[in-house]
């Protein structure tokens, strides 16, 4: 939002080899071929005439012709009188040379290989550099610190977050009011609501950097940091260059704002910039409902009260409601909902790293669909047997992802999700993930 009574010049390809079998998996593969009940004669010397007591020419006393004890005619010289004739020398007379009886010699489960992807999401960061983000914030709430702008300590949370996250999201930034806004000044006009009509910077893997210098600089004096409050314009922005991307990978913005939207289109002075943007929040349900693009909201130092009085530049609302509103708006509330408070409110410098790192954790999930796969298992109702390396040590199976490493379920039998050191492991592709699904060994 603008302030104009204040000095204005300052995503891992891992290979999963994996089998199936057990209870719930397919139909044994293999079987006899090779049965056979003829007897044959053998006109040996006996007193029958043939060699053996039974007058039948085997060599044998049972009169079957086998040459075995059983009496089953199967000339496989085993005990099992089982008239396969397969000679494997096992009990079951299946000649797989196992115990099992399905004749595949793998202890029934068969191997279907297939490809386990982690994909990196499209972030796009839209963020505020209007001429309140200038102010002063106790970020520490510490007296003995020196107090440091809003715009400095978001800098360098961006900074940080994407020094862990540049390696799993693709991200990009889109800013408002764009760096052409208030040129020249003063920002009390429409100059002060100019955005760019697409993202300053487009989303990649490890684009921290490419976003930092697309920005304004941390100590900025103001000369970058002025003008309204055009989120509406921004966000439009950001979907459309969302929409444009495939589909299949999934699409997310970050708006992190210290206050509510004014520059409302077609609105003229004093209301463009003294009225509350009421397009905003059909915006970004929009976004959600036609794009499937979920916005997280992110406000720093965002107070319960109204604000605007006269021509100061802040719209007429409450930005902490406002958010609220925006926040539910774009599908991905605070705590899912649940409590007061549905945007990710920031009063510290802590809580507004923590916010995004929460953010970026749950965009950047490590769950694996093991259905996700174009080749498809046999059988995914119940899994007997799972295991995972990672550059070939066994990944633990814990019970619970919150303070452990390895992996665990997400749903019995079809969604798996790697945990701690694992997850960051599997997100940056530092490690070579391979899976085996099937028999218990």
């Amino acid at each position: 939002m603008l302030y104009v009574h204040r000095v204005s010049a300052l995503a891992l390809l891992s290979t999963a080899a994996i089998g199936c079998g057990g209870a719930s998996g397919p139909p044994a593969f293999g079987g006899d071929t090779n049965n056979s009940t003829e007897d044959t004669d053998d006109n040996t010397s006996s007193p029958t005439g043939d060699g053996d007591p039974t007058g039948d020419g085997d060599g044998d006393p049972t009169g079957d012709g086998d040459g075995e004890p059983t009496g089953e005619g199967d000339g496989d010289g085993e005990p099992t009188g089982d008239g396969d004739g397969d000679g494997d020398g096992e009990p079951t007379g299946d000649g797989d040379g196992e115990p099992t009886g399905d004749g595949d010699g793998d202890n029934g489960c068969g191997a279907v290989p297939f490809d386990l992807e982690y994909l990196p999401p499209n972030v796009m960061w839209v963020v505020d550099t209007s001429g309140s983000m200038g102010l002063l914030w106790d970020h520490d709430l510490n007296p003995n610190t020196p107090a440091q702008t809003r715009w400095k300590v978001l800098h360098g949370a961006i900074s940080t977050v994407m020094q862990q996250f540049g390696p799993a999201t693709n991200a990009g930034i889109q800013r408002f009011p764009s760096e052409a806004a208030c040129d020249p000044n003063p920002c009390y006009n429409s100059t002060g609501c100019l955005v760019s009509e697409s993202p300053e910077v487009g989303v990649a893997l490890n684009n921290g950097a490419a976003m930092l210098a697309a920005m304004p600089g941390a100590d900025d004096d103001g000369t970058s940091i002025e003008g309204g409050g055009p989120i509406t314009s921004a966000i439009n922005s950001a979907v459309t260059y969302l929409s444009s991307l495939a589909p299949e990978v999934p699409r997310h913005i970050v708006l992190i704002t210290d206050g509510a939207a004014n520059c409302t289109p077609g609105f003229a002075i004093p209301e463009l910039l003294e009225s509350y943007d009421e397009t905003l929040v059909p915006t970004v349900e929009a976004a959600l409902d036609d794009n499937g693009i979920e916005t997280y909201v992110v406000g720093i130092e965002i107070v319960d009260a109204v604000l605007g009085a006269g021509t100061d530049g802040v719209p007429h609302a409450n930005p902490y409601q406002r958010l609220n509103e925006l926040a539910l708006a774009g599908g991905v509330p605070k705590d899912m909902g649940l409590g007061a408070e549905q945007f990710y409110n920031s009063t510290t410098q802590d809580e507004l790293l923590g916010a995004l790192d929460n953010i970026l954790d749950q965009i950047t999930e490590c769950v694996v669909d093991l259905s996700a796969t174009e080749q498809g298992l046999p059988s995914r109702e119940q899994i007997p047997h799972v295991e995972f390396t990672a550059d070939g040590q066994t990944v633990p199976y814990v019970a619970d992802c919150e303070n452990a490493n390895g992996w665990t379920w997400i749903e019995q039998g079809s969604t798996v999700s790697f945990c701690g050191s694992y997850c960051s492991g599997f997100k940056a592709g530092g490690a070579t993930f391979e899976g085996l699904y099937g028999c218990e060994p």
